[in-house]
């Protein structure tokens, strides 16, 4: 199982400097607003490819003190897998001369986001999701993009290598350029890392899916679904070859129109998530709020449980305050049962009194933490 044995922080966000060791459990954070809880929590975050649960940018997240920005700032951890004998160290940090750079080292050696992403996979849950069904577009894509980078250790590299691709055949476009040469190359790579976004989606889906109806809890069910061209193709049971070159046909048959728009319309950057609750029938965005978070719940669930092999860690940030006593029970239950490592945060203990004595508790204050008994 892999978990965060130890975390070391300096100067990040509200922490001059932390020193704390976890158990391989239920970790439930505790302590009022502004104390720091969700700060540790995105630190943690920071531990798989991307800018973490705040999409933050590396020049963000450095200590402010009376008006002072630390030079830089580090986020060390020590990960233990019982398959393992010798621990894991990972350390993310700012580079003090370039300051929107970060840096990644494995046990001392420069990594990359792929090679971090096969050592450890990080799913979470925060407040700011709960509008997830009824936001923009692209942050269901966000939502999904980040489940199928558990599936996919190479999902996050093309997709950035998708939109750079996008980015340079748009300026052609937005520019007016027409000659056809400038466009075969660019549309080779973004045909080629567009078939593979939209490959890893469905595969997650599909996953996500099957796990979602195979089991029956008091988290509502939830019918889930892509709608974009190239993943209806690979829903349809296409090949990645194909769908490729397809892709790559109409990206050169559809210049004209997009040079008119001045960017390219067609893509896996178009695709929507849907979610419909089942037991009602009705789509997810049309649900009451706390209908729509115990979807969202049921989704992360689902996904630990489809990913229960790779043991990912659970972040879940304010995930029992705004639930009722039956679901904070069966919450609780859900998340013993996976026998992963889960951190969870909340103003106040009581909020994880289901846990009882399976739980490590945290206090968190003034950017301290304190081990206390439950």
């Amino acid at each position: 199982m892999a978990a965060v044995a130890s975390l070391r922080l300096i100067d990040y966000r509200s922490y001059a400097s932390l020193d704390a060791e976890f158990i391989s459990g239920a970790i439930a954070i505790h302590g009022p607003n502004g104390a720091g809880k969700t700060n540790l929590l995105e630190a943690i975050s920071l531990l798989s490819p991307g800018r973490g649960l705040r999409r933050a940018k590396v020049s963000t997240l450095a200590r402010v003190q009376d008006g002072n920005v630390s030079p830089a700032w580090g986020v060390n951890a020590t990960l233990h897998a019982e398959a393992e004998d010798d621990p894991t160290r990972i350390s993310i940090g700012q580079v003090p001369e370039y300051p929107g750079r970060r840096v990644l080292r494995i046990d001392g050696r420069n990594a990359t986001g792929p090679e971090l992403a096969r050592r450890l996979s990080l799913l979470w849950l925060t407040p700011a999701q709960d509008r997830l069904f009824t936001g923009p577009a692209s942050d269901r894509r966000k939502f999904i993009d980040r489940f199928a980078l558990a599936f996919d250790a190479e999902h996050g590299s093309n997709s950035i290598r998708f939109e750079k691709a996008r980015t340079e055949r748009n300026r052609l476009l937005s520019d007016g350029v027409t000659d056809r040469v400038w466009y075969e190359a660019i549309e080779t790579d973004l045909s080629a890392y567009g078939a593979k976004v939209a490959q890893a989606r469905v595969i997650t889906v599909t996953a996500l899916q099957a796990e979602i109806s195979a089991r029956e809890t008091v988290f509502p069910q939830s019918l889930i679904g892509l709608d974009g061209t190239l993943e209806n193709s690979f829903s349809e049971g296409d090949n990645l070859e194909n769908i490729t070159e397809t892709y790559r046909e109409t990206l050169a048959q559809t210049r004209q129109t997009d040079l008119r728009a001045g960017r390219t319309l067609t893509g896996p950057h178009r695709t929507e998530l849907h979610a419909t609750h089942a037991g009602k029938g009705m789509p997810a965005g049309l649900c009451s709020t706390g209908e729509q978070k115990a979807l969202l719940i049921g989704l992360v669930l689902a996904h630990a449980r489809a990913l229960r092999a790779r043991t990912p860690i659970l972040l879940l940030d304010e995930v029992a305050a705004h639930l009722d006593a039956r679901r904070r029970a069966a919450l609780a239950e859900e998340l013993l049962d996976l026998k992963l490592q889960v951190f969870m945060t909340g103003t106040d203990s009581s909020l994880f009194s289901d846990f009882g004595e399976k739980a490590q508790y945290i206090r968190i204050s003034d950017g301290t933490l304190e081990t206390v008994t439950p």
